[in-house]
């Protein structure tokens, strides 16, 4: 009898430590305690020691029963309906299904939810070039960015492309510049309890000058390019000259001047542009003079200066070669650079203004079908007309008035390229066509009957064309 009245007295003591534990952990709750951070993802954020959490259990009638507590410093919280439960070490989702699992095994019908309600705090280490290196007590939400803010900031010295966080036996490098000028979360990570962050002397700077959105000094890291320091920058102003700009560089006699074409690296994905940049070199990107320019794929790519006239024509002289007319036309303007390559594109003449397409010219229409409206477009100063490679070819072979190499656009099908080709003698077979047509090395033959076409309006014999297509018209037999 006395065995069970001492253990009746040690149970109500347990109850009793329990009920003044939970109000103590309330008791501590206040505004001060509320947290303002970004929202967590309960899937990753692992509970640990100091968590204030909140248990709600909704039964099937009667009040909800809440509770506020703190994860224990052995890792569990305690409840009077469920006793100790093991939280730490697991993650939100994982410990909210576990408290679950606990408490519906003594009310069935209920529904219960766990939350976060105040993280606890991490002890974190940050050293090197910030304004108050050492020790502190962080959010256990907190990333890297919060904690640079809480050591004061960094120093003018300090390196934002390679911050160290040593995690265990690992060290993590952190391109922190991605952040803080882009968005990018993978330069902000999130902060574990124990981490240092060391963060080093700015080894390697450039200096970008001239038409860029942020022009300054920059850090790059080792192997980096032009490219690379172009979309750190963000790119460029609407006046930036493209085709002007230089690296300057400092040689061990004299300083050196690398000429760069940044039309064709940032446009045309030429890497022979991409210079790879080094310590102490100078970006600059000038504004672009009161000219034309035409470039790409031609004879003699040059540029020309704008002069008023009330003609329409060019003042194109052998004396004066770099001035034209207000009014001159694109073909006029290809014309006197020399005129297309044989490689060059005929049919995609590009307008470029303010580093922009603002039109793309098919010069077959205007010199061979005489369409004036098809180069309708003023010039104006900074205005760039290049002429690409041709992308897509094909031949025309037997009965057409113009046998021969034809340059296609992307959709183009075979009557486009028939009526380009002059259309057909009289002589032409429209019903036996043939297209030769290779596939990874794989001959393919077509047939076709564009007669079909011609007296039905058949679309379905009004195929597409494909790079390196050859198309055989015979001659009709008796």
């Amino acid at each position: 009898m006395r065995k069970i009245f001492i253990l009746i007295i040690l149970g109500m003591f347990y109850l009793l430590s329990i009920t003044l534990a939970q109000t103590y952990t309330i008791s501590r709750l206040s505004s001060s305690d509320v947290f303002f951070g970004s929202p967590l993802d309960p899937d990753k954020y692992v509970l640990g020691v100091g968590d204030k959490l909140r248990v709600y259990i909704l039964k099937e009638t009667g009040e909800p029963d809440i509770y506020e507590l703190f994860v224990s410093p052995t890792g569990s919280i305690n409840l009077l309906v469920a006793g100790s439960i093991k939280v730490a070490g697991l993650t939100l989702t994982e410990a909210s299904k576990e408290v679950s699992r606990k408490i519906l095994a003594y009310y069935p019908r209920s529904k219960v939810e766990l939350e976060l309600i105040f993280p606890r705090y991490i002890k974190i280490s940050i050293t090197g070039e910030v304004l108050n290196p050492g020790s502190y007590l962080v959010s256990a939400l907190s990333t890297l960015d919060d904690v640079i803010k809480v050591a004061g900031g960094l120093k003018s010295s300090a390196s934002t492309r390679n911050i160290q966080i040593k995690r265990g036996y690992s060290i993590i490098s952190i391109d922190y510049l991605k952040y803080v000028k882009f968005g990018d979360e993978k330069g902000n990570p999130d902060i574990k309890e124990g981490d240092i962050i060391y963060v080093p002397i700015v080894k390697k700077i450039v200096k970008v000058f001239g038409e860029v959105q942020n022009p300054g000094m920059l850090e790059i890291k080792e192997g980096e390019t032009l490219r690379d320091v172009i979309n750190m920058v963000g790119g460029f102003t609407p006046k930036a000259d493209l085709f002007s700009a230089y690296v300057e560089r400092q040689g061990k006699d004299k300083k050196e001047i690398i000429p760069v074409n940044l039309y064709k690296l940032i446009y045309e994905k030429d890497d022979k542009e991409n210079v790879v940049l080094n310590e102490g070199d100078t970006l600059v990107i000038p504004e672009r003079a009161n000219r034309v320019y035409v470039l790409g794929y031609v004879q003699n790519p040059k540029s020309f200066i704008i002069r008023e006239s009330t003609s329409g024509k060019a003042t194109y002289t052998s004396q004066i070669p770099e001035e034209i007319s207000e009014n001159t036309k694109v073909s006029e303007l290809i014309r006197i650079a020399g005129g297309i390559v044989s490689v060059g594109s005929q049919r995609r003449i590009q307008v470029i203004r303010d580093n922009k397409l603002i039109k793309e010219i098919d010069l077959f229409k205007v010199l061979i079908k005489g369409d004036t409206e098809e180069e309708n477009i003023k010039i104006v100063p900074g205005d760039i007309i290049y002429v690409p490679l041709k992308e897509k070819t094909v031949r025309v072979l037997g009965e057409v008035k113009v046998p021969g190499m034809y340059e296609v656009k992307t959709g183009e099908k075979i009557v486009d390229i028939i009526e380009m080709a002059g259309g057909f003698t009289v002589r032409a077979d429209m019903k036996n066509i043939v297209i030769e047509r290779y596939i990874t090395e794989r001959k393919q033959v077509i047939n076709l009957d564009l007669s079909k076409y011609y007296k039905d309006k058949d679309e379905k014999v009004n195929i597409p064309l494909e790079d390196g297509d050859v198309i055989n018209i015979p001659v009709k037999s008796d």
